[in-house]
Parts: structure tokens; sequence; C-alpha cells
């Protein structure tokens, strides 16, 4: 008999809930094993310390992109190397994903991921700062607050953005109609609530859950047509450990396709040109993967009193700063990457809201991932499609564990994507032209007036625009027997092999995933139980 019956590969936003969630049955032995540390440094739980642990290799898995746009410039992807994966480096909105597009993954032939399974998973975990309702909860592990700060320059922006036709709302996720507030966050009382720190955390003193850190799991092990176990890498040796019941893979949509390509199961060509041993040809493994790249509109304001860049970009400003956090958990450095998030039609004809922006008072460097911060006074919106179409893939270059596997973006974008992005760009800008917050503006800043036609809006989100560190969909779950897991998000052709991260994901159910995953991997964990 094997130590364990559940081993969890990937100790990130989904696999913490998944082992919190699998350990609370007395008799299931559960094993999580993570390739990152433990998230004892306090960049971890400092809301703002993202910017000291995106883009650093000893925090974040960073993977560089193949060439794009009409420079041919790469870009780097983030994701956590640490327990709570990136839940722990993210920019915490807390953002539950819309009705419509939950029910459209039931309407795609998976049953039991609609917003009627979904909604009561989400009022459970919540302890939401607004308290209980219809449509949120309270008393649960996971504190959401809604930091209403009262800044002028964030008050000028939501009242424009309510000029254009976005309502002013307290509860983001209450409505998915075009709206506009307060970002809600996964803070509770100035400190970050990764999934590390709310699930597994309580769920280790549990007898029956094991935590294994800096572990590089370098395969699944499959004998038959069943995952029986995973190889692990320590030093030069390799280590293999049993499970009896399954092997469930979270490492994300980056690694997830990675291992199991490393594994034997992905698309024959793919596997022979990396030097991999075929064990089972699914050509969509590493397919088909879809991210949100931002467009970005900066603006110089008139005042060197308004906004935060003066408050955090020079050295006394940033002690100033860190002083008042350290003494009140609030400020700037107690909030969310951005401070207000919006939800609009693209153009008035578009059905649904279909795109999502965000709104703060800073600026930064132009170059994506550039979180210098301007020393002058100005504010930023951020916008891209919800739903973009044009699509990317990832794979294995080599049967090696430690290389990254080559990330084609879904940047080449086609004719329906370029039209969102210049019709959002264009909305972006009209919020920038209202009352009272145009009082406020002394010049657009970037991309600048020269930016006028559709090309050239286009050629500045390549350019200037980024990564949203959204991406999914690169294990897709399917009814067809083509997709690479079934609805209950077991991998197809191989038995006690499972998936549960935003690899599975069919279509984008928000524009920030880290909740939409906590709340399936609640599901998730109930499913296995079930099965089981």
């Amino acid at each position: 008999m094997a130590p364990y019956d559940y081993i969890i590969v990937g100790g990130g936003t989904s696999g913490s809930v998944l082992a919190s969630e699998l350990s609370k049955d007395p008799a299931a032995r559960v094993l999580l094993l993570e390739a990152g540390k433990r998230d004892r440094s306090p960049v971890f739980h400092i809301p703002k310390g993202f910017a000291f642990t995106i883009g650093n290799p000893q925090h974040s898995f960073v993977y560089e992109t193949e060439p794009f746009g009409p420079l041919g410039q790469t870009e780097q992807w983030s994701r956590g190397r640490v327990l709570g994966g990136s839940s722990a480096i993210n920019g915490m909105v807390y953002n539950r994903g819309a009705k419509p597009d939950w029910d459209s993954i039931v309407e795609r032939g998976n049953p039991g991921w609609g917003w009627d399974e979904i909604l009561p998973v989400y009022k459970e975990i919540e302890d939401h700062q607004l308290g209980a309702s219809d449509m949120r909860g309270a008393g649960g592990p996971l504190h959401i607050s809604v930091q209403q700060n009262g800044d002028p320059v964030n008050e000028a922006m939501l009242e424009a953005a309510g000029n254009i036709g976005l309502k002013r709302v307290d509860d983001l996720n209450s409505s998915d109609e075009e709206r506009v507030g307060y970002v809600p966050a996964n803070i509770r009382k100035g400190l970050r609530q990764s999934t590390s720190k709310v699930f597994l955390k309580p769920a280790e003193k549990r007898s029956n859950l094991t935590v294994r850190t800096e572990a590089l799991v370098t395969r699944v092990i499959i004998e038959g047509d069943r995952a029986v176990g995973v190889a692990i890498a320590s030093g030069d040796t390799v280590e293999e450990i049993r499970a009896d019941k399954e092997v469930i893979l979270s490492l994300g949509n980056m690694e997830t396709p990675k291992l199991l390509e490393l594994s034997g199961i992905g698309g024959a060509d793919v596997l022979k040109a990396a030097g991999i041993d075929v064990v089972l040809d699914r050509p969509l493994v590493g397919e088909d993967m879809i991210e949100h790249r931002y467009a970005t509109l900066q603006v110089r304001l008139n005042d060197p009193k308004l906004g935060y860049n003066a408050r955090l970009s020079s050295g006394l400003g940033q002690a100033t700063s860190g002083l008042k956090y350290l003494l009140s958990r609030n400020g700037p450095v107690a909030s969310a990457a951005y401070d207000l998030v919006g939800f609009m039609k693209s153009n008035p004809a578009e059905p649904r809201v279909d795109a999502q922006i965000l709104m703060t008072p800073f600026t930064q460097g132009i170059k994506p991932l550039d979180l210098t911060l301007e020393s002058r006074p100005g504010a930023s919106i951020l916008g891209y499609p919800l739903r973009p179409t044009s699509t990317g893939r990832l794979h294995v270059v080599s049967k090696d564990p430690r290389v990254n596997p080559r990330v084609t973006t879904n940047y080449a974008f086609n004719d329906p994507d370029r039209k969102k992005f210049t019709d959002i760009f264009r909305r972006m800008r009209e919020i920038a032209a209202q009352h009272p917050f145009v009082d406020m503006i002394k010049a657009e800043t970037e991309p600048g007036w020269a930016v006028q036609d559709d090309e050239s809006i286009v050629n500045h989100v390549l350019l200037n625009g980024g990564t949203s560190f959204h991406a999914y969909g690169a294990c897709k779950m399917g009814p067809g027997d083509e997709a690479v897991t079934d609805p209950r998000l077991r991998v197809r052709g191989v038995e006690g092999l499972r998936i549960m991260d935003a690899s599975i994901l069919p279509v984008m159910v928000a524009g920030n995933l880290n909740a939409p995953l906590m709340a399936m991997s609640v599901r998730a964990a109930r499913m296995i139980l079930e099965d089981a």
C-alpha cells in the first residue's frame, strides 16, 4: 500500500485549496508537493510586496515568450514559485466572473460548473467586509475587503467613468452590468490573504496532510493506463512516490501541460521533437491558450500633490509610507495593485459587458513590467477584452524538466480582437476626457495624442501593453474525446490522473482568475471524494 491516497503536484492557488479540502476527510492521506519554498518572506504578505516578487526568479517561475508584435519583442510571464503560488504574488483583485460565462461552461457540455453550483461555494468561503447577502458570503475563511480610500483622483476617475455609463457600485461582484468601483481584494487588516495562508496553513495541523516544499516533480509515473505516482528530482537522484488513488496536477496553465508532456502525454510530434517517448498521443495538450494583453493609457496630472507618485517614488516617500503601513496597516502599501476596477461594453452595440478596466492614481515606466513609479504626478487606466479569441500555445522543447517550455502568445490578433482593442482604448480616452478627471490632467503621456488610427492603437497595445497573468485553457475540459480532461477534470486515457488549475478552463470566466480557481478547487475536491 502506498503511503498516500492523493498526491497533489503544485502548492499554488488550486493546490493549496485542494489539499485543505481533501484532508478534511480524515481517511484521505494527502501529499502536497511544491517546487518553491514556504512563504516566510514579508514580501509575500505585504500587499504591495508583489513589486519585489513578480519577475524575481527567487519567488517566481519566469517564462520568456517567443517574439511577437511589430518589433518582434519578447515578454516575461511570471507565476508564483512559493506555497500559495500566484495568489502570493498577484494584484489581489477578487473578481468572481460573470454568470453567463460560468453557465457557458455547462452549455459546452461540462455539467457541474455553472453559476448555480459555483455561487454557493463563493458564499461558503467568503468573509466579505460588506457582510452577507444573496450574492456574497460572510464568516468564511477568506476575507474580502473593499478599500474605499476617497483619494481625490480616484473619486474623479469614478465620476468620469460614470459619465460614460458605468454605474458606481460598492460590490463589483454583485452584478454583471456596466459598473465601476473600488477594488474588492483578498486583503485583511493590511495583509495579503493568499491561499497558503487562508486554506493550507490551518489544514497543516491535520495528521493526514503532508506538505513538502522544494520538491521538483519531473514526471508522472504511468504504468499501463494508470498514473501511480510521481518522480521528484533530489539533487542528482530521483525519488519516486506512489499514490493509491489519484495524482492531481495543480501546477497552473504553464507547468501542467509541461509536466504532462514530460510524462509522455501530448502531441506525438511535439514529444518526439523533444526526445520524449510517447505514452499517450494527446494533440491538444498545450494548445489553444488564451491570455489577456492589456492596453495602457497614462496621463500627467497638473498638481504635484495629486496621486501616489510623489509619496512612493522617492526614498523619503517610501520610508514615510512604509512607516505608516507598519503603524496602521493602511495607505497605498496596504492596497491592491489597482484602486479601481470597471466593467464595460467596448461599444454600445455589444450585448453584454466585454471589457475590463483598472484605474489607479500612479504611473510607471512605459515598458511592460517596469514597476518603477514616475516622480511626477500621474494616473493610469489599463483595459483589455474579457474574451479574446486569438489563441497561443506552449510546449516542451527538451526532456530536461528545468528547461522552460516554448511560449507562443495569442498576440497575433485576429480582426475581431483588433477591433475590441481599438474600441476599448477609445472608451478609456473617453473617461480621461470627462469632468472632473479631465480638470486634473495636464497631458496624455502614454501613448500620446499622435496615436489615433486603428493600426497605431493596435501597435501601441503590442509595443507598450503587457500580460495580465491570466493565461488559461492549455488543457481544456470538454465532453469530446479530443479534450484533454473530461468535465470531472480526469485526464482522458489515463486512470488516476486529474487536473485542477487554470489550464482546464474552456472559457474565460473572469478578468482575474484567482477567485474562480479557489471556488473551482473546492468543488473539484468534492468531486474527487465523491468519485472515490
